[in-house]
C-alpha cells in the first residue's frame, strides 16, 4: 500500500490534497457559474438535467469516496503512519470497534446518497420555479400588449366615447406595466400632438380628459420614474398643460399657444424646450426662466421679476409682432436675454418697476432688429441701467419718458455700438456708446 503512495512521501501526499481540493473547487465554480449565466438571462449551464439519477448519485459516491481516502491518507501522514497490529492481536472491544467504523462509513455513504438524491431534487425544483416565472412574465407581457392594442384602437375609434375608453384603458395600462409607463404616456402624448377642428367640441372634451389624466397621474402614481412629455406640434388653449406635474423633460417644439391667460414655465420639470412655438395668447407670463428659440409671440409678454427670482430668460432668434413686454417686480435678479431676436411695432413697458434697483444685466437685447414701437420709461425712479442694446438696430422706435426728471438719476437706457433711425433719443435718459449712425 505505501509502496503505491509513493512509499510515504508527503510530496505525493500534499499533491493529492491539492489535486482533491482543486476538484471541490472546481464543482463550487461550475455551479456559482451556472447561477449567474442564469441571472443574466441566458440560458444556465445545468448538465445535470440530462443525467439520470443513477449517473449523479455515482458521480458524487465517487467524489465522497475519494475525498474520504485522501483525507484518511492524509490523517496517516500526520501521525507518521504508524504499523498496524496483526489480526490475531484484535480482540472482542476491538472487532466491535472496528465494526463501529466500518457501520459508520457505511451511514456516511449512505447519507452522501441521500443528499445527492435530495439535492438534484432541490435543483429539479428550483428549475421548474424558474420555468414557471419566466412563463408566468411571458403569460403577463402578452396580456399588456394585448391591452395596449386594446387601448390602442380605442384611441383610434371615430366615436368620441370609444376614445375616451380608450383613454381611462392606456392609463390603467400605464398603472400596472411599469416598465413601459413611458410608452404609454407617448401614445397619450401623441394623441394631443394630432390635428383637430377647432368647432369640434366633443373632440375638445376628450383632450381636455387626456390632460386632466395625466395631471392627476403625475402628481401621484406616476411620480416614478421620471417621464418625458412629448407635445410637439400640438395645439393648446388651455393653462392646464403649462402644470403637468412631471419631474422629466417637455418639449413644447413648434406649440400653439392660444387663448387668455398662460403661465409659461412648468415648476417640476427637468428641462422644457419651447423651439419654434407660436404664443398668441392675449396675455403670457413668464413666471420661470428657460430658453426659446425660433419662436413667435404676440399680445402681452409680463415677465414678474420678483416671481422668477434668479430665474433667467433666454430667447433666441425669436420674433415679436404687435406685442407688449412688461417688466415687472424689483430688487430681484431675474435676468432677459434677447439675441438675434426682431420686434416689430413692439413696446417695452417698465411702467411697473417702481423703485427698482436692477442688475445692469436685467434686460439685454443683443444682435437685434427694433423697428417701430416704443420704450416706456415713465415708471423708472431708481439709477443704474435696466435695458442694454448692444450691437442692434433701431429703426423708428419711440421714447415715452417721465414729466419729472428724478434729480441725481442716472441714464436707464445703453445703446452700444448698436445703429439707430428715423428716431430721437432723450439726452436724459440714454446712454450712446460707438453710436452708429
Amino acid at each position: 500500500m505505501w509502496t503505491w503512495l509513493g512509499h510515504g512521501d508527503p510530496r505525493v501526499l500534499g499533491g493529492m490534497t491539492v489535486a482533491a481540493a482543486l476538484v471541490i473547487l472546481g464543482v463550487g465554480r461550475l455551479r456559482r457559474v451556472r447561477r449567474r449565466r442564469g441571472t443574466e438571462g441566458r440560458p444556465p449551464i445545468e448538465p445535470w438535467r440530462h443525467q439520470s439519477m443513477a449517473s449523479a448519485v455515482f458521480r458524487w459516491m465517487t467524489l465522497a469516496v475519494v475525498v474520504a481516502g485522501l483525507t484518511g491518507a492524509g490523517l496517516l501522514w500526520l501521525l507518521g503512519f504508524p504499523r498496524l497490529p496483526a489480526a490475531t492481536a484484535f480482540g472482542t472491544t476491538e472487532v466491535l470497534e472496528l465494526l463501529k467504523i466500518a457501520l459508520a462509513v457505511v451511514a456516511g455513504l449512505g447519507g452522501v446518497v441521500l443528499l445527492a438524491v435530495n439535492l438534484r431534487k432541490q435543483r429539479v425544483a428550483e428549475a421548474e420555479h424558474r420555468l414557471d416565472e419566466a412563463k408566468d412574465e411571458r403569460e403577463q407581457a402578452q396580456s399588456f400588449n394585448e391591452r395596449f392594442g386594446t387601448a390602442a384602437e380605442q384611441l383610434a375609434h371615430e366615436n368620441a366615447t370609444v376614445r375616451l375608453a380608450g383613454l381611462y384603458a392606456m392609463a390603467g395600462l400605464a398603472d400596472d406595466w411599469v416598465a413601459n409607463r413611458q410608452i404609454c404616456v407617448d401614445v397619450l402624448c401623441g394623441y394631443l400632438r394630432l390635428p383637430a377642428e377647432d368647432s369640434d367640441e366633443t373632440e375638445r372634451k376628450v383632450r381636455e380628459s387626456v390632460l386632466r389624466v395625466l395631471d392627476d397621474r403625475l402628481s401621484t402614481t406616476w411620480r416614478t420614474p421620471k417621464l418625458d412629455l412629448d407635445l410637439t406640434g400640438a395645439r393648446f388653449s388651455a393653462q392646464s398643460v403649462m402644470e403637468l406635474p412631471t419631474a422629466g423633460r417637455i418639449r413644447f417644439d413648434r406649440v400653439v399657444f392660444e387663448g387668455d391667460v398662460l403661465s409659461a414655465g412648468p415648476r417640476q420639470a427637468e428641462s422644457v424646450s419651447y423651439v419654434g412655438a407660436a404664443f398668441r395668447n392675449s396675455d403670457t407670463r413668464f413666471t420661470r426662466g428657460g430658453t426659446f428659440e425660433d419662436a413667435w409671440f404676440g399680445g402681452r409678454l409680463s415677465f414678474g421679476v420678483s416671481l422668477a427670482y434668479r430665474e433667467q430668460f433666454t430667447f433666441r432668434g425669436c420674433h415679436f409682432v404687435n406685442a407688449t413686454l412688461g417688466f415687472e417686480g424689483g430688487n430681484e435678479r431675474g435676468r432677459i436675454r434677447f439675441e438675434n431676436c426682431e420686434f416689430e411695432n413692439c413696446v417695452f413697458d417698465f411702467r411697473k418697476l417702481d423703485s427698482a434697483r436692477l442688475d445692469a444685466r436685467e434686460v439685454v437685447i443683443l444682435n437685434s432688429s427694433l423697428s417701430r414701437g416704443k420704450i416706456d420709461l415713465r415708471g423708472i425712479l431708481a439709477s443704474g441701467v435696466v435695458l442694454r442694446i448692444r450691437m442692434s438696430e433701431l429703426r423708428g422706435v419711440g421714447f415715452v419718458v417721465p414729466e419729472v426728471i428724478v434729480e441725481g438719476g442716472t441714464k436707464t437706457v445703453a445703446l452700444e455700438g448698436s445703429e439707430v433711425a428715423e428716431m430721437e433719443l432723450p439726452a436724459e435718459y440714454v446712454i450712446v456708446r460707438s453710436y452708429l449712425p
